[in-house]
């Protein structure tokens, strides 16, 4: 029989609606998994364990649709009552009155936040001590760690991360769930903290498509529905092995290489496109404009905390922003336009572009988060992105696939990727 907690919302929710599950079964479930298994996972920076059983109780007497969704939050993302502590050890008091604009919307309509998960050091790159569930040895991926580990692990359905490189898209696919990030600019960020506010999105972890579904109608406020009759064969996919296909490993190549071939014996349309000059060039583009907007994001931390601060963050992105002017960085925005120009020139006739989501499965050890190199430019370029758990790799880990589509093309993507794991996973 199955237990409350290894359901997704969609289901959890149908059975709530028949009578079969209470809210408080599934909540109580939930918490329940969490404290047997984050003391091995270490997926959470804070558990409540007693307020989600109160709004538990309440969502029973309210019969609202999608009312009641148990859901973590990366612990760079405001809870009220909840320490923000953001991945380091000066913020353990650090708690806000104030819940961020995601969460506040959430909560209205009725989801019950769990707790907050780690992140690394200000959502950097220093890691925290979550591990990966599919193997203890192995990172979960970064900076979104405990919000992948948590939903993989079946302690929550869905949980919030944030992605300003690849935060959301590489951890999700370690760990082996969905992992969507919108369209820049669908998701409120107001109360989550800065990385770089030009690229910075929020984005949603889950096992189902449809429960991405579900929370990104929450989220936006609109009730937009999946194409279920959707016909694969009527879109045109690009393959984008990108310039680091060479530093990807064998599993992910060889999987990767026989779903295309798949799909293209299904009669899908799809070409192999080389963008890797232009990936190239977002990488230096970005690269540019993260350091600089996060020297000014953590300035808190770089005037009051420097010494407390890893070495990898005051080498890494806070680095990067040291030699730029003002000046520069205008000119830099001209040049990102024309750049988001060459590469949409290049994909308009194309519905979504197929990528590797990482360079390979979970890296063994706990010290590096892995390479965002493979979601850079999508992140760059604003465009939605969902990292599907397609393939398995020769030691049992999870290895995801990547989808995207064009600006504000989220619910065609969502709907090509539920039909995708319909029909090629």
């Amino acid at each position: 029989m199955t237990e409350p907690f290894e359901l997704t919302a969609t289901k959890a929710l149908k059975l709530i609606k028949n009578n079969k599950l209470s809210h408080i079964e599934w909540v109580e479930s939930c918490l329940e998994r969490i404290k047997t298994r984050e003391p091995i996972i270490k997926a959470f920076s804070f558990i409540d364990y007693k307020k989600p059983i109160e709004l538990a109780k309440k969502c029973n007497q309210i019969k609202k649709e999608n009312f009641g969704i148990p859901f973590a939050v990366k612990d760079i993302i405001d809870i009220e009552g909840m320490p923000t502590q953001m991945g380091t050890p000066f913020y353990k008091d650090n708690i806000p009155k104030r819940d961020a604009g995601s969460v506040a919307i959430a909560k209205h309509y009725g989801c019950i936040p769990i707790g907050k998960t780690v992140t690394t050091e200000l959502g950097h790159r220093h890691p925290g001590p979550t591990v990966n569930p599919h193997n203890y040895k192995h990172t979960p991926g970064g900076s979104s760690s405990g919000s992948a580990a948590a939903v993989a692990d079946f302690m929550v359905p869905i949980a919030f991360g944030t992605q300003t490189t690849g935060s959301v898209i590489r951890p999700a696919a370690y760990c082996g769930v969905v992992g969507y990030k919108p369209t820049y600019g669908d998701f409120d960020k107001s109360g989550i903290l800065s990385n770089s506010p030009s690229i910075d999105t929020l984005g949603l972890m889950a096992r189902s498509i449809e429960d991405i579904r579900i929370m990104r109608n929450i989220l936006i406020e609109e009730e937009l529905f999946l194409n279920e009759n959707l016909n694969i064969n009527n879109f045109r996919f690009a393959f984008v092995k990108s310039p680091y296909w060479n530093k990807t490993d064998d599993d992910t190549k060889v999987n990767l290489e026989k779903f295309i071939s798949n799909l293209i014996e299904s009669k899908v349309d799809v070409q192999e496109i080389d963008l890797n000059n232009l990936i190239l060039e977002s990488s230096e583009i970005h690269k540019k404009i993260s350091g600089y907007e996060f020297k000014r994001s953590i300035s808190a931390e770089r005037f009051h905390h420097y010494n407390e601060l890893s070495n990898i963050l005051r080498n890494g992105r806070l680095s990067d922003g040291e030699k730029m002017t003002l000046s520069d960085y205008h000119h830099l925005f001209d040049h990102l336009e024309k750049h988001k120009n060459l590469i949409n020139e290049k994909l308009s006739s194309f519905d979504c572009i197929i990528s590797p989501s990482a360079l390979g499965e979970a890296l063994s050890g706990l010290e590096y988060t892995g390479s965002p190199l493979l979601n850079t430019t999508w992140t760059l370029l604003g465009l939605p992105s969902i990292t599907l758990p397609m393939f398995t790799s020769k030691n049992n880990l999870p290895i995801g696939c990547q989808f995207i589509s064009k600006k504000a093309d989220d619910n065609k993507l969502l709907s090509i990727a539920k039909k995708i794991l319909l029909d090629f996973s």
